[in-house]
């Protein structure tokens, strides 16, 4: 029977029969008689008898055996038994077609491993067996009873055998013995919450003394700590004493709301009324949490921002097409219809207060003068320098430069980081250095060749931007229309019988040029929907896509952008997404779906990513620019 005197001896009691149960080594059984089908099975294990709790390993609500309580109404219910020497009563549910279970064995699998251990702890091998009263019925219950002084987490591992030495198979539970310290007993939590909507946070709790006081939370880790005050969090603690007070387990809820992307980590506290704290407790427990505020939209890769609408007024687009980002973290984006650069600095972005640092431009038609200004009147500058008419694309060397598609203009203009104008190259024409509607420009990495889409003659022209002025370089490309058949235009096969195809280095309409760190051109090959990829002579290398909505696939490719990983950005217009590339053409995935909502995109136009890693894309129809990245 029980032991009073020692407060560390623990017992199992089975079946009410108060035979105290050593430590035995079961013998050892063939697979054939673990096997057998009549081997009695297992059906149910319960700590406490009377509670079926709804949680792993235990029942599955509608299995609860007859006169048990009904699940609790919080699911961070667990198996627990106060660590203070109180009996506890559980049930071990059977089966057996012969009615001869003679033996009930208890292998410990799991407990939590003391320094100094008492006596009464449990250790992991320990096995405590019984013999249960005969039974009646093939299917039924046997109590037994357990009690202990150690606050432990326990695994047990229960197996049944019969006479003839069939063996169940075995059936494993856990509960935790309890001490005085509160503890948690489950977080539930929305992974993911829409920014400015409120979210509950569930948090359960185990107080075997019914004297839990208070909840905390610390802050583990906040994306952007600059921009805590976007989001209400109960970092200042919440007070429960009136709202659980004797109440020996159950699940607490509070509010969360995060109005800016973040990637938010809090861990709880439970404080009683004695100042004992959860996080004193050696039980397991999972006391942090982590969700993000904002929308996913791929694996690593979140909804952080957005700015514009349509508009003309400062921080307002009208259809704009072109963004790059400097190395300060500054965007710049060409406002094409508004005939303007715009330039934002987030760092002075406030919650609902997104405007530009600095503007500059305005409509100049170069071809009848109208709105033409001459900027510095009687100075070395022309009427329309510093003027655009559609600006469609930027590029920014390492000191600063920037350097602007002036599409309607046909010509190049160049500035520095403040807007002040530095000079311009490009006429209307098919000849050297001329153009017929520009479209894209990009750097090579030492910041010596641009490159430009020439739209309009179907061809990639090349410049050294480190003279003064300005010297034509190289040219490759012609028209070459393979989205019908035959292919229009002057399509060539470029070696003749070798492994090139016809249309291989010619475009029609690019859009959009990228080099590589290694120099390579990669070019949108917009009207083919495919992307060529040239050495930075123009040497072809290698091309992939064609028009569908397939991975791989193009319906307009527009710009693009690697990113730190030397992965490829492609804007896929028409679809509506960006898809991703090795620098080999090999598909990685695709992201974005069309609509207005956060990570999706109507006619997105072109993409840039800074040095964080953080990607830009400026859409055509939203009028607007969308940061996505991951959330640290």
């Amino acid at each position: 029977m029980r032991r009073r005197g020692n407060s560390t001896f623990r017992v199992l009691v089975f079946a009410s029969l108060l035979v105290f149960v050593g430590l035995n080594v079961p013998g050892l059984l063939s697979q054939s008689q673990i096997e057998s089908p009549e081997a009695p099975r297992v059906t149910y294990i319960l700590l406490p008898k009377a509670r079926c709790v709804v949680a792993p390993p235990a029942l599955p609500a509608d299995k609860c055996p007859p006169n048990t309580l009904p699940p609790p109404t919080f699911t961070t219910a667990i198996n627990w038994i106060a660590a203070d020497g109180s009996d506890f009563l559980g049930a071990i549910g059977y089966e057996d077609i012969n009615k001869d279970i003679v033996k009930i064995a208890f292998r410990v699998i799991d407990a939590t491993p003391l320094r100094d251990a008492p006596p009464g702890a449990f250790k992991v091998g320990q096995v405590f067996s019984f013999e249960p009263p005969a039974q009646t019925e093939p299917q039924g219950a046997f109590d037994f009873r357990i009690f202990t002084t150690v606050p432990q987490d326990v695994t047990l591992e229960v197996t049944l055998e019969d006479a003839k030495r069939n063996i169940s198979q075995p059936k494993i539970f856990s509960f935790k013995a309890v001490g005085p310290e509160p503890i948690i007993s489950g977080i539930e939590f929305p992974e993911q919450i829409p920014l400015g909507a409120k979210q509950e946070v569930g948090v359960g709790f185990v107080d075997r003394e019914g004297q839990l006081s208070r909840v905390e939370f610390q802050l583990v880790n906040f994306s952007d700590p600059k921009r805590l005050a976007d989001c209400t969090l109960p970092l200042e603690g919440i007070e429960v004493s009136d709202r659980v007070l004797g109440e020996r387990e159950g699940q607490l809820s509070f509010t969360i709301q995060c109005n800016s992307a973040q990637r938010i980590t809090l861990k709880a506290v439970l404080v009683d009324r004695q100042g004992n704290r959860s996080e004193q407790s050696v039980l397991r427990q999972r006391s942090t949490f982590e969700f993000i505020a904002g929308r996913r939209v791929a694996d690593g890769l979140f909804f952080l921002d957005q700015f514009g609408q349509d508009g003309t007024r400062s921080g307002e687009f009208r259809r704009p097409q072109g963004i790059a980002v400097d190395g300060r973290g500054r965007i710049y984006v060409a406002d094409t219809e508004n005939h303007r650069i715009q330039v934002f600095d987030p760092a002075t972005f406030k919650l609902n207060e997104k405007f530009p640092s600095f503007v500059w431009g305005s409509r100049c038609l170069l071809r009848t003068g109208e709105g033409c200004r001459d900027p510095d009147g009687g100075g070395p500058l022309s009427p329309g320098d510093g003027q655009f008419d559609g600006p469609t694309d930027i590029a920014i060397d390492a000191t600063g430069n920037i350097y602007v598609v002036d599409s309607g203009n046909h010509r190049i203009q160049k500035f520095d980081s403040t807007g002040k104008f530095l000079g311009r190259w490009g006429a209307r024409g098919s000849g050297d250095g001329q153009f017929e509607f520009p479209i894209g420009i990009a750097l090579d990495s030492a910041g010596r060749f641009a490159y430009v889409t020439d739209k309009g003659n179907h061809r990639i022209q090349r410049f050294d931007v480190s003279t003064s002025p300005v010297r034509f370089s190289t040219k490759w490309g012609s028209e070459c229309n393979l989205t019908v058949t035959p292919p229009t235009g002057r399509c060539l096969d470029p070696d003749g019988a070798g492994p090139l195809q016809v249309g291989d280095g010619q475009f029609f309409e690019p859009q959009a040029v990228v080099v590589d760190g290694a120099g390579n051109v990669y070019v949108s090959d917009t009207g083919n929907h495919r992307i060529q990829k040239f050495d930075p002579s123009g040497k072809f290398l290698l091309k992939w896509g064609r028009n569908g909505s397939a991975v791989g696939q193009f319906d307009v490719p527009r710009g693009l952008a690697f990113t730190p990983a030397g992965i490829l950005l492609v804007v896929d217009q028409n679809n509506h997404r960006v898809q991703e590339f090795n620098a080999d053409g090999t598909f990685r995935r695709q992201w974005g779906e069309q609509g207005n909502g956060e990570g999706e995109f109507n006619a997105p136009q072109d993409v840039t990513v800074d040095g964080a890693g953080n990607i830009y894309i400026v859409e055509l129809l939203n009028n607007r620019v969308q940061k996505l990245g991951d959330l640290k």
